[in-house]
């Protein structure tokens, strides 16, 4: 197998919340028609799209081992030893071996995200991804945020509710046998709990690997009812930090409901995983061993691992990216984590390991342009103007470091 050969190409189905596709979740391309204008999978024919002019010039390039610039994610992640979406598919489907540049439609992998529908406004998120953002943005016009923010040109709000969305996407549910939900929030939107549904009246359930990537502050009961019934759950939880960082960076967060779900999501059954999926980004490098030391102190409870810690590095938006960062600040940051890791970390995998070391090469490192960091203190100022937080009071020592490159 090469380097840029990736199954998703030909099993994977991956929504945008505006409706629009890409060909995984960690692509930096959209799915477009002839004339570049992207398609939409409540309003175009998924035949169509999954055969169009795009999608066999991945494929080939694919095939033909050549490097593919919307896939430059997991080539950094490979590069830094790290899990890539790309390995983990081609582990997930290796009985498969594609050769042709068109497909019979053999969808395995789903990759949903209905809508923007979210409670709260994630600093690394957009109005693309969050409709608090959204509301909130609206409510207080300004050029400084628009410089920032990720936006749709696709204005379909109810592309999910279409007779076409259900016509593409009903007939394959039967061939799933992994189902991503995030959003937005999974948990608020309806429709999902309406494919959940539908996947256990035609017994699919059975054999689904479920992954829910959720904010873990709404507490749906009937969404746990759901999880039951289903042969795998994984629950990615989004969460960057504890107390008030949880609450700065994820605002508003409560971090007493999440800490509540928590405990309520390790009682609810052996088919149901959680995996803890914080982003590692300015706002969180030097807090990063209060969390682990949370999270860690649940599998020290269970003497077990009950949550699996999976970080990631965030890419986008890139003025939260802590490769700008000083380096000397990085180091120290990363002494911190590799200490509280060899004296305290007992039931992490060999993924979380991997993880750190690839954090250790990226904190080694010179900032490539510490002038990156005016663009954080300039958004990230302009939301605290907006919501009332202070980053200095909320985290002091990240605030002293980069104040002095306002």
């Amino acid at each position: 197998m090469n380097q840029s050969y990736c199954a998703l190409a030909w099993v994977g189905i991956t929504t945008d919340p505006d409706g629009s596709l890409k060909p995984c979740c960690v692509s930096g391309d959209k799915v477009v028609n002839d004339d570049n204008t992207p398609y939409n999978i409540g309003v175009d024919n998924l035949e169509t799209i999954y055969n169009s002019n795009f999608y066999k010039k991945l494929r080939r390039a694919m095939l033909d081992g050549e490097m593919i610039t919307g896939c430059q994610t997991c080539y950094d992640n490979e590069k830094y030893g790290r899990e890539s979406r790309r390995l983990i598919s081609n582990e997930t489907f290796k009985d498969k071996v594609f050769t042709e540049v068109t497909s019979s439609l053999d969808i395995q992998y789903l990759d949903l995200r209905l809508g923007n529908r979210c409670n709260l406004k994630c600093r690394m998120c957009s109005p693309m991804n969050s409709s608090s953002i959204e509301d909130e943005l609206e409510d207080n016009p300004n050029t400084v945020l628009d410089k920032y923010y990720l936006k749709s040109n696709i204005e379909i709000k109810d592309w999910y509710s279409t007779e076409t969305f259900d016509n593409n996407i009903n007939p394959y549910l039967s061939n799933i046998v992994t189902l991503y939900m995030t959003g937005g929030e999974p948990t608020l939107v309806k429709k999902n709990f309406d494919i959940l549904q539908r996947l256990i009246d035609i017994k699919q359930s059975d054999v689904v690997t479920l992954i829910i990537n959720t904010n873990m502050t709404n507490t749906n009961p009937k969404f746990y009812e759901l999880l039951k019934q289903f042969k795998k759950v994984i629950i990615q939880m989004s969460i960057d930090g504890i107390d008030d960082t949880a609450h700065y960076i994820r605002y508003p967060t409560d971090f007493k409901i999440v800490d509540k779900t928590i405990k309520d999501l390790l009682t609810i059954g052996s088919n149901v995983t959680l995996r803890a999926g914080p982003v590692i980004q300015i706002l969180n490098l030097n807090k990063l061993v209060e969390l682990f030391e949370y999270l860690e102190n649940f599998n020290r409870q269970y003497k077990r691992q009950v949550i699996d810690i999976r970080p990631g590095f965030v890419h986008m938006p890139e003025h939260l990216n802590f490769i700008y960062l000083p380096k000397q600040y990085k180091i120290e940051c990363y002494r911190k984590i590799y200490m509280w890791m060899m004296n305290s970390c007992k039931y992490q995998s060999i993924q979380f390991s991997n993880t750190i070391k690839a954090l250790k090469t990226k904190c080694y490192e010179d900032s490539p342009d510490t002038s990156k960091l005016k663009d954080f203190l300039q958004f990230n100022n302009k939301l605290d103007e907006i919501r009332g937080c202070d980053l200095s009071t909320v985290n002091s020592e990240l605030y002293n470091v980069v104040s002095q490159y306002a």
